[in-house]
């Protein structure tokens, strides 16, 4: 055998060598996740987020055309403070049925599909509103629009979570956090202009227009979930993985990440996970918290522009109050953002929680003047809305992705509880002849609550929460 015959041997032989090497090692979804955390945000991921965001903020309005129509509606059918309560939290109530039963279908069928199916039925819902010819109509037509709404939420805090870097996970989730109270600073000023101009009727036309015109985006610029793709396996993953990963610079995979048996499960299994000893404790503190949080969020975005009022004001002040309790709720999910970024989540998210309680007292005592009920809306605002971005932030990384879907709906749809009995006991209290300015001293104590639940996680990271599943998968020889 000459030099060169040699030579060419030995290189072949290594070559080979390496690459049966190679192929035998295979990668679970968790790898393939790791590897993105840790690369620069693409373009896609920044499509991503942007549509997310859209459609938080069409959200936003969606859900708060309620609060800023409510004077114009009640005295359209001539409503009791009790039933105007009922009929603001309709929209609260779907979405809590949304959040918690339906958003777990994103793990069987796909969080894309999932979005857009909910972003047609949100369309339809917000064009037969207008259109509602009765009290109760209305209402099963809220009821039905917030089922899509929560639902469509859910996904959309699992896509932004996944597919932003480590890096800038706190940022992008505060600025979608941000995209709720947007819609609701836009929507006042749409909807008060179109309110007057028109009627009640308009608000929702528009609502149901900018919804219906976000599904084409939708299907153009939005992929499925990797995650979802890579557990649950539908016909065509691999094609589909490897396009979304080739649009994200990432290598292309011959074939689909090995998947621990235990990561294939069941609705009933998933529900179970929940509440086993690596996760109740954990659902529970987070469910606590969020339901204290959104009780107390709610209510002040929804009676807020009433009770103002109420109070000796115009309705016009009213809906001026409505706008900047929105806009500081942009500001204080931002602010939220770039604060955890320095300090740890969980402690920034207890601070959150307990200045927001110090708001609420505050706003109590600030509703003599106009001037300061508008400027205590304003930081009670940013107060509470930089605790639901903290929530966001904070929810997704204490699970798996075999679970995170059903996790993330269940703890945001227990929070739409509170949600849901806040404005209800409040037009109650309203028609037994309690001040307004009274009710906001109600909600001191489950804020304070809610602090000492988030206080009381333990510390986690996303490696800790997915367990088992971090790690490589070796194929046996």
């Amino acid at each position: 055998m000459t030099l060169d015959s040699f030579k060419f041997f030995y290189r072949t032989s290594v070559r080979t060598a390496n690459e049966t090497r190679t192929a035998r090692v295979r990668y679970t979804p968790v790898d393939i996740k790791e590897r993105l955390e840790a690369a620069p945000m693409k373009r896609l991921q920044i499509g991503i987020v942007a549509i997310c965001i859209a459609l938080n903020m069409i959200d936003g309005f969606d859900v708060l055309v309620m609060a800023f129509s409510a004077d114009s509606i009640s005295t359209h059918w001539d409503l009791s403070g009790s039933q105007l309560g009922i009929l603001l939290s309709a929209a609260l109530f779907g979405m809590a049925v949304g959040s918690i039963l339906v958003a777990q279908l994103a793990d069987v069928i796909g969080r894309r599909k999932i979005i857009l199916i909910c972003a047609a039925v949100i369309s339809a819902g917000m064009f037969a509103s207008a259109f509602a010819p009765s009290y109760i109509v209305l209402f099963v037509l809220r009821f039905i629009t917030g089922v899509a709404i929560g639902t469509m939420q859910a996904s959309l805090n699992v896509f932004v979570s996944e597919y932003s870097s480590a890096r800038r996970r706190s940022t992008t989730i505060s600025f979608y956090s941000a995209g709720l109270p947007i819609g609701g600073v836009l929507g006042g000023i749409i909807a008060g202009m179109l309110i007057s101009a028109y009627s009640w009727h308009a608000a929702f036309l528009f609502g149901g227009a900018v919804t219906l015109a976000m599904i084409p985006f939708i299907l153009k610029f939005l992929p499925e979930s990797l995650d979802y793709l890579m557990t649950r396996r539908p016909a065509g993953a691999l094609e589909r993985t490897n396009k979304i990963l080739a649009r994200l610079d990432q290598p292309q995979i011959s074939e689909l990440p090995l998947v621990p048996r235990d990561t294939a499960l069941t609705a009933g299994a998933r529900w179970k996970a929940l509440f086993s000893s690596r996760y109740g404790i954990t659902t529970l503190f987070l469910s606590i918290a969020f339901m204290m949080l959104m009780g107390g969020f709610y209510f002040a975005n929804s009676w807020t522009p009433k009770l103002v009022k109420a109070s000796g004001f115009s309705a016009q002040d009213g809906i001026d109050a409505g706008v900047l309790f929105s806009l500081g709720a942009v500001a204080g999910a931002v602010a939220f953002g770039l604060i955890a970024a320095r300090f740890a989540v969980k402690w920034v998210l207890v601070a959150a929680f307990v200045l927001s309680a110090a708001g609420f007292a505050l706003y109590a005592v600030s509703t003599g003047t106009l001037s300061t009920a508008l400027a205590a809306a304003a930081l009670l605002g940013f107060l509470l809305n930089a605790g639901i971005a903290g929530m966001f932030s904070i929810g997704p990384v204490y699970y798996s992705s075999d679970v995170r879907a059903t996790a993330v709906g269940f703890i945001t749809g227990m929070g739409r509880v509170g949600a849901i009995i806040s404005p209800i006991v409040a037009g109650s209290l309203i028609d037994g002849g309690w001040a307004p300015g009274s009710l906001y001293f109600l909600f001191i104590i489950p804020l304070l609550v809610g602090a000492g639940a988030i206080a009381s996680l333990r510390s986690s990271s996303r490696r800790k929460a997915a367990g088992t599943v971090l790690r490589k998968e070796t194929v046996p020889a």
